[in-house]
């Protein structure tokens, strides 16, 4: 959704990009480390901070009504399936995959399901 309620920073697209990159790659690593009962090193943490920085660009450019929108939930999922993980041991695997099925899902869907608004007015 890139109409007329999406505010814009310089060289986002590329921010996002790199972002998302990072995220895919840190991700990837993390969940064959807890595969292979590896450590996930410092992945873990670039994992940690693209998904933020992410969190943090889509509510710059949606702004609150971003809270109201399935792509919000999915994303809050998440992160509630990695804390589950990290929290309780035998959920470790079992909740990185489900960010991942459910993080792979919503962002190759439509922006008319992503933008779908719960509650309130339609998402603009």
């Amino acid at each position: 959704m890139a109409g007329p309620t999406a505010r814009r920073y310089p060289y986002q697209r590329l921010v996002r990009i790199s972002l998302r990159t990072a995220h895919i790659a840190a991700a990837a690593m993390v969940l064959g480390a807890i595969v292979h009962a590896a450590p996930a090193g410092p992945w873990k943490w670039v994992l940690a901070g693209s998904g933020l920085g992410i969190l943090a660009d889509d509510f710059y450019k949606y702004g609150p009504a971003w809270f109201r929108w399935l792509q919000f939930w999915a994303a809050a999922f998440k992160v509630g399936m990695v804390l589950l993980g990290l929290a309780f041991d035998p959920w470790l695997a079992p909740g990185h995959w489900a960010a991942l099925v459910v993080g792979s899902f919503i962002s190759h869907a439509p922006g008319r399901f992503r933008h779908k608004a719960l509650w309130g007015p339609p998402a603009a």
